[in-house]
């Protein structure tokens, strides 16, 4: 099973929960203006992330087709099955063509069911990570990013795809 999916950060992300001495106030400073969104669009197995891309901005249908044509489909094997959310920007055409003739299905996830993805998880982990790192630029995000997609280790994934009824972490 392959997972594909996408998830949004920006510099404003922050850690929520403050800590300070006892009995003093806790401050903490996050910008008021979050800046553009970046989009990680990113691939799952249980053997970890295996293909990651960021990009400024949404994802749109051109640019989930695109990854998916040169990142996702040549790590398909054929009778694999690729497994995406139920958004429309998975829904293209070109997109079902390319896994087809890679010999693998497609998926779709019912609507508002994060808890049947791993790769939720996997972004949970992700965006911890980068309200610790407080990155406050673009391009302090995207380092920031790189840095926390290498931290889902494989044994991570396993744990994630048996927390969602695939298997076990054996």
């Amino acid at each position: 099973m392959v997972v594909f999916d996408e998830m949004g950060a920006n510099v404003g992300l922050t850690p929520t929960p403050a800590r300070a001495p006892r009995n003093e106030p806790a401050y903490a400073r996050a910008p008021g203006n979050h800046g553009a969104n970046h989009t990680t669009l990113a691939v799952l197995t249980p053997a970890g992330l295996v293909a990651a891309m960021t990009v400024r901005g949404a994802a749109d249908a051109l640019t989930v087709e695109a990854f998916g044509r040169v990142l996702v489909v040549p790590l398909l094997r054929p009778g694999q099955v690729l497994v995406l959310d139920n958004v429309a920007t998975h829904k293209g055409a070109r997109l079902r063509r390319l896994v087809e003739a890679a010999g693998c299905q497609l998926r779709f996830l019912p609507a508002y069911s994060p808890d049947l993805s791993p790769i939720e998880e996997a972004f949970a982990k992700l965006k911890a990570l980068l309200r610790r790192a407080k990155a406050r630029t673009a391009t302090a995000l995207e380092a920031a990013i790189g840095i926390a997609l290498e931290a889902i280790t494989p044994r991570d994934a396993r744990h994630f795809f048996a927390h969602c009824g695939y298997g076990t972490t054996k």
